[in-house]
């Protein structure tokens, strides 16, 4: 079940006090920018306003499961995992997404034009049952291919990982994020296709345990108005979000501007789970 506390931007806003602010842990699995409202959020201040001080460590998923459930962590970026958990009896909640879809790239070798082409090709995964596989099974299907039979998943793991297999030749086509698929592109990788297209389920969600909901909900509707900001941020000042892209990934404003673009098919309206 999906809680989602959503405060407009009219609400008034906290400003730290002399008392300090609340030193928050939220766990990302990557430095991603389908992330891009939080760090938004960070670089205006946002967090800074609801007397949040926040602390973004980086975690594969399931160190970052491990850390919500105990403690170590107050919140994670992992909310599509963490909703399958759920299903099973986590004690879990999502409480906020930034995208309305996955900000996927299938990319392959430049010679590769068309999904059907990848009959009998390696597929770098990053793990089995994941998000990325799901949305990978989902795209072949689609496309008329069994993918049991007619290609080959190697799982590889983290995004950097799969993206150098492909650019070494060890794998025929992946699935990208930005800035990943725009680096790619610059080389002569060809863009397959964007996995929004196909498959519709919100991304780059944030969870957090029952029992935290319970004892800080004003701390987490804080955390919530911060990122709903930083996401109204991204979609309504385009010029300046891409200044902040270029700060926090150091890349140039070229390769920024093109990654912004592909984040304005996937944005969600606000913050919920329903689609855009």
């Amino acid at each position: 079940m999906i809680v989602l506390i959503l405060l407009l931007a009219f609400f008034p806003i906290r400003i730290a006090t002399a008392l300090g602010a609340d030193r928050v842990k939220l766990a990302l699995p990557a430095k991603s920018m389908g992330y891009l409202p939080l760090f938004i959020a960070v670089h205006r201040g946002f967090f800074q306003d609801e007397a949040i001080e926040i602390e973004i460590p980086i975690m594969l998923p399931q160190l970052a499961h491990n850390a919500l459930l105990s403690g170590e962590v107050d919140y994670h970026g992992v909310a599509d995992s963490a909703l399958r958990l759920a299903a099973r009896g986590a004690p879990l909640k999502v409480i906020f997404f930034s995208a309305s879809r996955p900000n996927y790239f299938l990319m392959a070798k430049p010679q590769i034009r068309s999904v059907g082409e990848l009959r009998g090709k390696y597929l770098g995964m990053a793990r089995f049952g994941d998000t990325v596989e799901l949305a990978t099974r989902i795209v072949l299907n689609r496309e008329g291919l069994d993918p049991q039979k007619d290609a080959i998943p190697i799982m590889i793991g983290l995004p950097t990982t799969r993206v150098a297999a492909l650019v070494a030749g060890s794998v025929d086509a992946t699935i990208a994020v930005p800035p990943d698929n725009v680096l790619l592109r610059q080389k002569g990788f060809r863009e397959l296709l964007f996995v929004g297209d196909a498959v519709e389920f919100p991304s780059n969600g944030f969870a957090t345990t029952n029992q935290r909901l319970s004892e800080q909900r004003e701390l987490t509707k804080r955390l919530v108005r911060a990122l709903y900001r930083g996401l109204i941020f991204a979609r309504e000042r385009p010029d300046e979000s891409v200044q902040i892209i270029e700060r926090e990934w150091k890349v140039d404003s070229a390769v920024a501007r093109d990654c912004y673009a592909s984040f304005t098919k996937s944005f969600s309206l606000d913050g919920s789970a329903k689609p855009d």
